[in-house]
């Protein structure tokens, strides 16, 4: 049977001496069973993990025979959690470990990140522990911390250890005023606010059932400051009784106010850095799987134009084959929103006819829709040229009907997405877009309207504002993104709404003409028949529909399937090769150091670059050393010959 004994240190700090098995070498001291209600025949009932918070058992598992001490929480008697720093020793063989108890200010300071401790408090723990400070230091009198919400209109309980839960539920999303209570008060004003009898101060006179409830009868309100003087919440102290407080015990409220405000601060930069590695992360992880995903789609896509040229029109195969070129292309504009939400990506304009993007979006518009919105077309009957980024533009009008099934909410509704073409003079665009300096002309409108709740005149004044949003935990980037797209396209975007009558919002980018586009024929060169291409990429897939496609134009197709393998193959057999198609991300060797041993081998080596990422990215990446060109994976078959035609013709110029 072990013994309970007063161990050595402060009698009033509970500490407890056992190893991780139920029985051996077990000690507590009076202070421990006391305060956690638990004596010796309990804590051997079992292992000392089982007593360990869920939370810290990884934590303590890291223990060991060291200098190492590990915050971690020890359950109570009552199901309640107190905070102990343990430490570990070899005692006869055995692991034993050594528990003392911490005080809320020591778990504050000691779960500080920077100190290297392997547990947090979360900040609803750091900021009762804080209340219970100020508390002991003020005996008799109860302490609740009060928080402004993020729109700086409404509090919400942070801590009231002391206070009634019917209390604390009570005084939970009050606004924020001159005249509600004393924080509410104290928040409003930034400034102390002392009621020495609630009773009789109208500043509690729409919560004095709040007052009964938590059985208080004076109240003395701190404002709770941040480090650029905003006000974030407000800290109180209440007695049972009518009274003044002294000056010691406001200069202390204010002291503990600000320290509150600190650690609401410290925990709000927390979750920002959290949040943003969070989201960098997840670009990263877009941007590789965009990359992959574009690997397969090059085969997927080669494979489909190669049968479409080698079948005759009136196959019935080819209506099939057309629609995976067409399902491809699309999910290829998908990529490339991945990898521009990934920071990888730049505009790639190109001729596309509005009418055919917008039904080529149509289903995944569906997708978007609030449950009770209907989405319909009104699309113009004439073709509409623009020359744009299919995945920018298609960006916008996934963000507008967004927003306008956001306006519609649970109510029933209608959103109309349509084409138009419009013609202005300079007068006109001058007076409907000043800022944009659009020229005279024709232009193709591209426009979204919805019956929802409307926009109000000091909420239009700030639209496309960046970070301005009405949505709770809208980022307030969605409208701005909107308008730096269709301002780097060199049109303009106008808004026409009233509150309760619904938004249109227009889109004018200028209108060139377009034609049907004719099925591309196989670019043959006589001149370039028997030029020699060396095709390197680590994917087989790509590697084989590449080859196929080059010989299909007649091409003589050397393949490489790494960067190594390619530098070997170019340095035996350079002068017979008389041009490279190069992946850019391969293992062992990437496409950059593949380029340069390259050139240093020939100066005059002619090479391409294939990658999934932007064009522009890696032009500008390899500006001035010599590069002949970018293919952008997947690539349609016309454009991957184009690009070959092109850098031997130039390099026999």
């Amino acid at each position: 049977m072990a013994r309970m004994d007063q161990m050595n240190g402060d009698p009033n700090r509970p500490m407890i001496l056992r190893s991780e098995d139920s029985s051996s070498l077990l000690r507590v001291n009076r202070s421990f069973t006391e305060n956690l209600g638990l004596d010796v025949e309990a804590l051997e009932a079992a292992p000392l993990r089982e007593w360990i918070h869920p939370e810290d058992q990884s934590a303590f598992a890291k223990i060991s025979d060291s200098e190492q001490e590990i915050l971690a929480r020890h359950r109570g008697g009552d199901g309640t959690w107190h905070h102990f720093a343990w430490r570990a020793r070899q005692h006869k063989n055995a692991l034993v470990f050594l528990g003392r108890s911490q005080s809320e200010a020591e778990f504050i300071e000691r779960s500080d990140p920077v100190l290297g401790s392997p547990f947090r408090a979360s900040l609803a723990e750091t900021l009762e522990a804080m209340a219970r400070i100020v508390e002991r230091k003020n005996p008799g009198l109860r302490c609740s911390i009060l928080l402004m919400d993020d729109n700086g209109e409404q509090v919400t309980v942070g801590a009231g250890p002391s206070l009634p839960a019917e209390y604390n539920a009570a005084v939970e999303g009050l606004r924020i005023g001159p005249g509600v209570g004393s924080c509410g008060t104290a928040a409003y004003w930034n400034e102390a606010v002392v009621v020495e009898n609630i009773q009789e101060d109208p500043l509690w006179s729409e919560l004095l059932e709040a007052a009964e409830l938590a059985g208080v009868s004076a109240c003395w309100s701190q404002p709770i400051i941040g480090t650029d003087d905003q006000v974030l919440g407000a800290m109180a102290l209440y007695d049972e009784k009518p009274s003044t407080p002294t000056r010691h015990q406001m200069d202390g409220l204010e002291i503990a106010a600000r320290m509150v405000g600190l650690a609401v601060e410290r925990d709000r930069l927390e979750e920002q850095l959290r949040e943003s590695l969070k989201m960098e992360a997840v670009g990263v992880l877009a941007g590789g799987v965009a990359h992959d995903f574009n690997n397969l789609l090059a085969t997927v896509l080669g494979n489909a134009e190669l049968a479409l040229s080698r079948l005759p029109k009136e196959s019935e195969t080819t209506p099939m084959l057309r629609e995976i070129v067409s399902a491809s292309v699309s999910a290829t504009g998908l990529c490339n929103q991945m990898l521009a939400y990934a920071g990888r990506s730049s505009f790639a304009k190109e001729a596309l006819e509005c009418n055919s993007l917008v039904k080529d979006l149509a289903s995944l518009l569906q997708v978007t829709l609030s449950k009770k919105a209907t989405l319909e077309f009104d699309l113009c009957p004439s073709k509409l040229g623009i020359h744009a980024d299919r995945s920018q533009i298609s960006q916008v009008i996934m963000n507008l009907i967004t927003n306008a099934s956001d306006s519609i909410g649970n109510n029933e509704g209608r959103i109309i997405i349509g084409t138009r073409v419009q013609s202005f003079t300079a007068q006109d665009l001058a007076l409907r877009l000043p800022e944009e300096e659009l020229a005279s002309g024709e232009y193709a409108c591209l426009w979204v309207s919805d019956t929802g709740t409307g926009i109000s005149p000091d909420v239009m004044s700030k639209i496309f504002d960046p970070f301005f949003t009405t949505k709770p935990n809208g980022r307030g980037l969605g409208l701005a993104t909107v308008k730096g797209i269709v301002k780097a396209h060199k049109g303009g975007i106008t808004v026409d709404s009233s509150a309760g009558n619904g938004a249109t919002f227009s889109i004018l980018l200028s209108r060139f003409p377009i034609e049907d586009k004719v099925t591309q024929e196989l670019p043959v060169n006589p001149e370039h028949q028997t030029a020699h291409v060396l095709v390197v990429d680590d994917e087989a897939g790509v590697r084989a529909v590449h080859q196929d496609i080059l010989e299909s134009a007649g091409y003589k197709v050397t393949c490489a399937s790494d960067g190594e393998k390619a530098i070997d193959l170019f340095r035996r057999e350079w002068q017979s090769i008389d041009c490279v198609l190069l992946d850019l991300s391969m293992p062992k060797r990437e496409g950059d150091e593949v380029f340069i041993e390259m050139r240093k081998i020939n100066p005059q080596a002619i090479v391409i670059l294939s990658s999934g990422f932007a064009e522009q990215e890696i032009l500008d990446r390899f500006q001035g050393k010599g590069l002949a060109g970018v293919v952008q994976k997947p690539a349609r078959m016309h454009v991957l010959l184009g690009k070959v035609a092109e850098a031997l013709s130039q390099a026999r110029v």
